[in-house]
C-alpha cells in the first residue's frame, strides 16, 4: 500500500514528469521531421516554456484545459508525421544557401512566407499543447507549500530526462515515446478525474491510440532512431550515357538529408564502371593520397561516418586508423552496409565520441598505435552534424570542430611530418573563407586548398601542418591543376573561435533573415501572455521573471562550455542537465533546512562566480596540470553560479503567495532568456555572463526594495 502522504504527491509527480518528457520528445522529433527546427531547435523550446508559463498562470482559474492535452498531442504528432509526405520537411523561411540548410530548394519570397507560416503554426500548436499540460501542473502546485511542491516538480522532471536518455540509448522510436506519454496521461483521466468525469474515449483513449498509431503508419520500420538522428539507408546508383544504373553502395539519410554514405570505391569495382560514371564519383576521400602518396602509417579520421575515409586510408596502406564518430547508429550502419568493411579491419580503432574531446584527451594515445609520436595525418571528414549539441541552444556540434582552437589542438597531435586534411563543402565562398581563415590562424603559414576530382567543384580539401610545406605543395601537379585559392578571399572574413563558433553566420550580429521570425514569435507570445494574465488576474512578478531569464542564460552558457570540455555528446548533455536539476534539489534542501538564512551571501557568491568565468574564460584555461583534476575543477567552477542562483530562487519562491503564478512568470522569463541567447551571435558566448548578471542584479534590486518597503529593520538584518 502506498502511504496517504505519498499518494497526495503522485499527481504532481506525474505531471512534472510528463511536461519535461514531452518537451524532449517534441524537440527531438520536430528536428528530425521538419528540418528547420534542427537549425533553430530553441524555437520549440521557447514554445514549450511559453506554454509552461501560460499553463501555470491560468491554473488557479481551473478552466479544465488539460482535457485537451491528448487531442493537442495528436494534432502535433500528425503535423510531424505528415511533414515528409506533404512536402514541408525541407520548408524554410530563410535563404537556405546563406544558412546552409541541406536539401532541394526553389527559393523565392512566396516560399519564405509559407515557411514562416509553417514555423509559426507549429510554434502555436506546441505552445497550446504545453499550456494544456501545465495547467494541470499549476493546479497540483497550489495544493502544497511552494518550495515543497517545486522540489517534487524538479525531482520528477529529472526522472523524465533520465527516462528519455535511456530510451535514446535503446534507440527506440516515436511510437514508444508516445506510448509512454499516453501512459503518463492516463491516470488523470482514469484515476484522478476532476469535477465531472470527462468522456474517457472521446478525450483520452481515441486520441491516445491514434497518436501512437501515427508514427507506426507513417515511418518505415527500417528507420533507425539513434541518440541524435533519424537515419534511413537507401541504395544508391549512378547512370551512364545509356541510362543504365550502376550500384555504388548506400546513401545514409540523416533526418531526411543525404549527407553521407557507404560507397564502394574499391579499385576492383571502380574499374568495372564506364568512364562517364567514374567522373561522377566523390573523390575528396582520395585527395590526400593523390598528393602525398602512401607515406602515412598512423592517422585519425574525425567524423568517420559510414567509413569512406577509413576505407580510403586502408586502400593506401595506412596501418593504424583511429576512426572517430559521434553517432553509434551511424557506426553500426557503416559496419553493416559498407562494401569494403573498413570498420571490421584489425587496423582500425573505432572511437564513439566527440571529435573535440578526442583531440584534447585521446588524440595521442590510441591502443592500436605502436608509437606515441603523433599522427602522420588527421582527416577532418565532412563533420556536418545537422544537429545541435543541446536542447538549450541553437549552436551546432560541427561549429566547435571548425574553430581556431580546434585546429590548434589538432596540429599539436601531429608528428614532425604530419598534416591536417580538412574536407569542406561550401555553398557560399565566405563559408569556405571562414574555415580557411581559422585554419590559417591556427597553422601560421598559409594553408593550401584544392578542388577534388569528380562532379562537385565545391568539394574542397585544405592542407596544413608541418608536413604540408606550402612551396612544395604548390609545385605538385595535382595542386597546380586543382588549386582553389581563388575561392579563399583575402583573410577579411572573421574566423570562428570557441567563443564565437557560428560557422554559418556571414558576420557578427543578429541575422535579419530569421530575425523577422523571432519578431513573429515574440508577437504571438505577447498576445498569449497578455491573455493568460487577464485570465489569471495576476500582477506581474518581476523577481520570478528575471530569475527565469537569468537562469536560462546561465544554463545555456554552462552547457556550451561543458560541451567543449567534456564533449558534445548526448551522454554529456544528459549528465549536465541532470546535474543542474540535482543542484536545484540541493539548493531547495539547503533553504528548507535553514542552511542559508541570509540572501546576500547567495547573491555575493552568484556575482563573484559569474564574474570569475567572464574574466578568465574558465573553459579555455588550465587551472591545474593533471587533466582529469583540471576538468573536474573547471566543471565545478562553471556550475557554481547555478547553485547560488538556485539558492536565490528557492529563497524567493518559498514565500510566494501563489506557487503556480510565480512559477508561470519564472518560466516566461526563461523563454525570454532563450531569446536573449541569440545575443551571443553578436557578442560571443562568454558575454552571456554579463546578460545573466544584469538579470540577477535586477532581482537583487527588486528583492531588497521589497524588503525595505515592508520592514527596514528586517532588510538590514537580512542584508
Amino acid at each position: 500500500m502506498i502511504p496517504q502522504r505519498v499518494r497526495a504527491y503522485l499527481p504532481l509527480a506525474l505531471v512534472s514528469f510528463l511536461s519535461v518528457y514531452l518537451e524532449l520528445i517534441v524537440i527531438r522529433w520536430l528536428a528530425s521531421e521538419v528540418r528547420i527546427f534542427a537549425y533553430f531547435k530553441n524555437f520549440p523550446l521557447l514554445a514549450a516554456f511559453l506554454g509552461f508559463g501560460i499553463g501555470c498562470l491560468i491554473a488557479k482559474r481551473r478552466k479544465g484545459y488539460f482535457k485537451y492535452a491528448p487531442l493537442l498531442l495528436l494534432i502535433v504528432s500528425a503535423v510531424i508525421c505528415f511533414a515528409y509526405p506533404l512536402g514541408y520537411t525541407h520548408i524554410t523561411f530563410v535563404d537556405p544557401f546563406e544558412t546552409y540548410l541541406i536539401g532541394t530548394f526553389s527559393f523565392n519570397l512566396v516560399r519564405m512566407f509559407q515557411g514562416a507560416g509553417c514555423v509559426l503554426g507549429i510554434f502555436i500548436l506546441t505552445t497550446l499543447l504545453f499550456a494544456a499540460v501545465c495547467e494541470k501542473l499549476g493546479e497540483c502546485l497550489e495544493e502544497f507549500p511552494p518550495l515543497t511542491a517545486y522540489t517534487v516538480n524538479v525531482a520528477f522532471s529529472l526522472a523524465g530526462i533520465l527516462l528519455y536518455a535511456w530510451m535514446s540509448w535503446m534507440q527506440w522510436g516515436p511510437a514508444i515515446w508516445l506510448a509512454l506519454a499516453a501512459c503518463a496521461m492516463a491516470p488523470f483521466f482514469l484515476v484522478w478525474p476532476r469535477r465531472s468525469a470527462p468522456d474517457i474515449w472521446g478525450w483520452f483513449a481515441v486520441p491516445a491510440l491514434l497518436t501512437i498509431a501515427l508514427p507506426m503508419l507513417t515511418t518505415p520500420s527500417s528507420a533507425v532512431w539513434s541518440p541524435y538522428y533519424r537515419i534511413d539507408v537507401k541504395p544508391m546508383a549512378l547512370l551512364d550515357n545509356r541510362n543504365q544504373l550502376y550500384p555504388l553502395g548506400y546513401t545514409v539519410e540523416v533526418n531526411h538529408d543525404g549527407i553521407l554514405g557507404a560507397y564502394n570505391f574499391s579499385p576492383e569495382y571502380v574499374r568495372t564502371l564506364p568512364p562517364e560514371v567514374q567522373t561522377q564519383l566523390l573523390d575528396y576521400y582520395n585527395v590526400p593520397y593523390r598528393i602525398f602518396g602512401d607515406r602515412f602509417d598512423r592517422i585519425a579520421v574525425l567524423g568517420s561516418g559510414g567509413g569512406n575515409d577509413v576505407a580510403a586510408a586502408l586502400r593506401n596502406k595506412v596501418q593504424h586508423v583511429d576512426a572517430v564518430e559521434i553517432d553509434p547508429g551511424i557506426i553500426e550502419i557503416g559496419k553493416r552496409y559498407h562494401a569494403e568493411h573498413p570498420y571490421q579491419s584489425g587496423r582500425v580503432h573505432i572511437i564513439n565520441g566527440d571529435a573535440r574531446t578526442f583531440l584534447r584527451e585521446q588524440g595521442g594515445a590510441s591502443p592500436t598505435a605502436t608509437t606515441d609520436s603523433g599522427y602522420d595525418m588527421i582527416v577532418f571528414g565532412a563533420l556536418d552534424s545537422h544537429a545541435v549539441f543541446s536542447s538549450m541552444s541553437s549552436v551546432r556540434i560541427d561549429n566547435y570542430v571548425y574553430t581556431v582552437e580546434s585546429f590548434s589542438e589538432a596540429l599539436k597531435r601531429l608528428n614532425s611530418r604530419g598534416i591536417l586534411a580538412v574536407t569542406f563543402y561550401c555553398y557560399k565562398e565566405w563559408q569556405l573563407e571562414r574555415v580557411y581563415n581559422a585554419l590559417w590562424k591556427a597553422n601560421g603559414p598559409k594553408p593550401v586548398v584544392v578542388h577534388s576530382l569528380g562532379s562537385g567543384s565545391n568539394n574542397l580539401v585544405m592542407f596544413a601542418g608541418p608536413g604540408a610545406d606550402r612551396d612544395t605543395l604548390l609545385a605538385h601537379p595535382y595542386v597546380q591543376a586543382q588549386n582553389a585559392e581563388n575561392m579563399t578571399g583575402h583573410g577579411t572574413v572573421e574566423a570562428t573561435t570557441d567563443d564565437w563558433p557560428f560557422l554559418y553566420l556571414r558576420e557578427r550580429g543578429f541575422p535579419l533573415n530569421y530575425g523577422y521570425m523571432l519578431v513573429l514569435i515574440l508577437g504571438f507570445s505577447y498576445i498569449a501572455v497578455s491573455r493568460g494574465v487577464q485570465i489569471a488576474s495576476s500582477k506581474f512578478d518581476g523577481v520570478m521573471f528575471l530569475l527565469g531569464a537569468g537562469f536560462m542564460l546561465l544554463e545555456t552558457k554552462v552547457l556550451a562550455k561543458t560541451a567543449l570540455l567534456a564533449g558534445a555528446t548526448w551522454i554529456v548533455n544528459t549528465f549536465v542537465i541532470s546535474a543542474v536539476l540535482a543542484m536545484i534539489l540541493l539548493a531547495n534542501t539547503a533553504v528548507m533546512r535553514g542552511w542559508f538564512t541570509k540572501p546576500r551571501w547567495a547573491f555575493a557568491g552568484l556575482f563573484a562566480s559569474v564574474l570569475l568565468d567572464w574574466v578568465f574564460k574558465l573553459n579555455s584555461v588550465a587551472l591545474v596540470a593533471q587533466p582529469t583534476l583540471n576538468l573536474a575543477l573547471t566543471l565545478a567552477l562553471l556550475a557554481l553560479p547555478l547553485f547560488f542562483a538556485s539558492i536565490v530562487f528557492a529563497d524567493c519562491y518559498a514565500s510566494v503567495p501563489e506557487a503556480s503564478v510565480a512559477l508561470g512568470y519564472n518560466l516566461l522569463g526563461a523563454m525570454v532568456g532563450g531569446v536573449l541567447e541569440y545575443c551571443s551571435m553578436a557578442w560571443g558566448i562568454n558575454n552571456l555572463n554579463l546578460l545573466s548578471l544584469a538579470a540577477y542584479a535586477g532581482v537583487a534590486l527588486l528583492v531588497y526594495r521589497r524588503s525595505w518597503a515592508s520592514s527596514p529593520q528586517l532588510a538590514r538584518a537580512e542584508g
